[in-house]
């Protein structure tokens, strides 16, 4: 996301393997590293100051595509010509829909310094000091929230 538009030029798989080997660097990818397809979201033309559309690739090797998303967590913040970029996994309309209804709860979570992950494809891990707690919907997690006090 973020990736300014026409950045990609004519042949966005090679563009794509550039930009993650020189914004991610040091970055620990396979031998065999290849981004297999690389296009925007396909839309009607945007109107100009219009945000840049999303940039798709699709990694060969899952490996690769997870050293590549855990490079991107750790940086923080990367940028590509003044412009600041972010790495995302591509989950179904499903899978962000499940993982939306979390977002409130997420946000408590962070208000109260209480750690926590998303797993796959909508379940929440918090870490309480020594004790690990699953949830699968978001209203089991709030119960919980709201018994803390």
């Amino acid at each position: 996301m973020g990736l300014p538009e026409r950045a990609e030029g004519s042949t966005p798989e090679i563009f794509a393997e550039q930009l993650i080997q020189k914004c991610l660097d040091p970055i620990h990818l396979s031998s065999t590293f290849v981004v297999e397809r690389a296009h925007r979201i396909p839309t009607k033309p945007l109107p100009l100051g219009a945000p840049p559309r999303p940039f798709i690739l699709k990694v060969l090797n899952y490996r690769d595509r997870d050293a590549i998303l855990a490079a991107a967590r750790q940086l923080q913040e990367i940028k590509f010509e003044n412009s600041r970029i972010s790495f995302y996994p591509d989950f179904s309309s499903e899978v962000q829909r499940l993982r939306r209804q979390i977002t409130a709860v997420r946000a408590r979570l962070r208000g109260k310094g209480i750690r926590y992950a998303m797993l796959y494809p909508a379940r929440l891990r918090v870490q309480e000091g020594e004790t690990t707690r699953f949830f699968t919907t978001a209203e089991e997690a709030s119960d919980w929230l709201d018994g803390l006090g």
